[in-house]
C-alpha cells in the first residue's frame, strides 16, 4: 500500500487502498501543482486537498463545503487526522458557501469532486430542457469558475446520467446509493462550463480504484463504464 494510503487508512477512510493511484492518475494527471492555490469543492474530509499536499510541498488547498460542524463527525474527524501529517498553514476548512469565502478571492485550481450536481440538484432535471433554469445552471456555475484565475484549471469528476443499472431501473451493484436522474452527461455540463467562460481540455473514463493500471487499461472507456459507475473525469482552461 502506498504511503498516502496508508495515511488515509489511519484516519479510518474506508477502502483506503488506490486512492493514489486514482488521483495520480485520473484527478491531477496532467495537472501542475506546484506553487498553485487550490479550491475543493464540495471536498468533504478534504482527501483530494490531501492528495494534493502530499504529491507537492509547495501547494495550499482551501475545502469549502457547506456541512455544518459536527453533523458528520467521521468526515470531521478524517479532516483533522489527515491535517496532522501536514503543515497546518497549508490546508484550511470553510463550512459554508464559495459566496461567503473572501479570501483567498481566487484560485490556480479549481476541483469539484462528484459535487457538480450538489449545486443545483433542485433544478438540474428542469435545467435540461427549460432555457431559464438552464441560465441559472450556468450562473451557478460562474460563480464557481469566477473564482478561477485566468489560465487555470477546473476539474469536474463525477457520475454520467447514462448507466445500463439505471437504464433498466435498478440500482447498480458498484454504485447502488447514484440517484441517475441528477447526474449528467460530460457534455452537458461541457456546455454549461463553456458558457461559464471556460475551454473544455478533455474528458476520460475512470475505473475502480483498486483496480489500478490493469482498470485504467481495460475498463477505463465508455462501452465499460457504462456498465459500471459511469464516471469521468473532465478538464477546463479560464479563458
Amino acid at each position: 500500500m502506498n504511503i498516502f494510503d496508508k495515511l488515509l487508512q489511519e484516519a479510518n477512510v474506508s477502502r483506503a487502498s488506490g486512492y493514489y493511484f486514482y488521483f495520480k492518475n485520473y484527478i491531477f494527471d496532467d495537472v501542475n501543482l506546484e506553487h498553485k492555490t487550490i479550491l475543493d469543492l464540495g471536498g468533504g474530509n478534504g482527501i483530494a486537498s490531501f492528495f494534493a499536499l502530499y504529491e507537492s510541498s509547495s501547494c495550499t488547498s482551501w475545502v469549502v463545503d457547506p456541512i455544518a460542524e459536527g453533523s458528520n463527525q467521521l468526515m470531521t474527524d478524517q479532516y483533522e487526522a489527515l491535517r496532522n501529517n501536514f503543515e497546518s498553514n497549508r490546508i484550511s476548512f470553510h463550512r459554508d458557501f464559495i459566496e461567503s469565502l473572501s479570501r483567498p478571492e481566487y484560485f490556480d485550481i479549481i476541483l469539484m469532486h462528484n459535487s457538480i450536481n450538489h449545486i443545483g440538484e433542485d433544478i438540474i432535471e428542469e435545467a435540461l430542457v427549460n432555457a431559464q433554469k438552464h441560465q441559472e445552471y450556468v450562473g451557478r456555475i460562474k460563480i464557481i469558475t469566477d473564482r478561477l484565475n485566468k489560465g487555470g484549471i477546473l476539474v469536474v469528476a463525477d457520475c454520467g446520467t447514462n448507466n445500463f443499472w439505471g437504464d433498466i431501473g435498478l440500482k447498480s451493484p458498484v454504485a447502488p446509493s447514484i440517484e441517475w436522474n441528477l447526474h449528467c452527461e460530460p457534455n452537458i455540463w461541457q456546455k454549461m462550463i463553456e458558457e461559464a467562460g471556460c475551454t473544455h481540455i478533455s474528458t476520460r473514463r475512470t475505473a475502480r480504484r483498486e483496480l489500478g493500471h490493469l482498470g485504467k487499461k481495460i475498463l477505463a472507456n465508455r462501452p465499460c463504464s457504462y456498465m459500471l459507475d459511469s464516471h469521468f473525469v473532465s478538464k477546463y482552461y479560464k479563458n
